[in-house]
């Protein structure tokens, strides 16, 4: 499953032996699959930082000058951390840094247009989904400003994954209609390993289609 998304990422950002990702992610978390295994699939490699200054801004941005890194995989937070940081230092320029992979949490509207603002070659991506579906399902190509909306759209399947919003009957929700999101696809996870309770519950075929979903919550 996670092959699917590493596979897709590469092809559509144009992920080549070229590039290198900073790896800011604990190993314990999802998003660091890909910091290991996207760059080097495509030949490229992984940046990573001094432990003792896994938090600092300052220390990110010397590893970027210094390492040409191109692909920053992150929360929100911590880019916006790296925004803060590069407001308060105009002289620091990256140029090197053309794709931001944004996920894990909500993206502050105001944050894709101080990035253009600042590092106006850098391509912003949102990315959704969840660890029982291969990292990444879904995502959106943030352009322009999002100032004045309520949130930056959530955007549109990834390569062989699927997403629907399903009302409690399993029936698919009309536009505007409140429903709970499924994620379908290659991404799926088999379940819960050792809890067959809880896959039963989050993993459902869907009565009519037969189509296996994943019933994010």
């Amino acid at each position: 499953g996670r092959a699917h998304t590493i596979v897709d990422i590469g092809r559509r950002f144009g992920v080549t032996a070229d590039d290198r990702v900073l790896g800011l992610a604990n190993l314990g978390f999802d998003l660091s699959v890909y910091d290991i295994f996207g760059p080097l699939s495509d030949g490229g490699a992984l940046v990573l930082p001094d432990p003792q200054r896994r938090t600092d801004p300052s220390h990110w941005a010397d590893l970027i000058a210094e390492h040409g890194v191109t692909v920053w995989n992150s929360v929100p937070a911590l880019m916006q951390m790296l925004a803060t940081y590069l407001e308060s230092e105009p002289g620091i320029d990256l140029p090197a840094l053309r794709l931001a992979l944004l996920s894990g949490d909500w993206i502050p509207v105001s944050l894709p247009g101080t990035l253009s603002g600042r590092l106006p070659g850098l391509d912003v991506v949102a990315l959704g989904g969840a660890t029982e579906a291969a990292i990444w399902s879904i995502h959106h190509r943030c352009q322009g400003s999002y100032e004045g909306r309520r949130s930056i759209p959530y955007g549109v399947p990834l390569a062989n994954q699927g997403f629907r919003v399903l009302d409690a009957e399993l029936r698919d929700c009309p536009v505007w209609v409140a429903g709970e999101l499924y994620i379908s696809g290659h991404g799926l996870a088999e379940g819960y390993l050792g809890d067959p309770e809880t896959t039963a519950h989050r993993f459902v075929t869907h009565p009519r289609d037969g189509q296996r979903l994943y019933r994010t919550g």
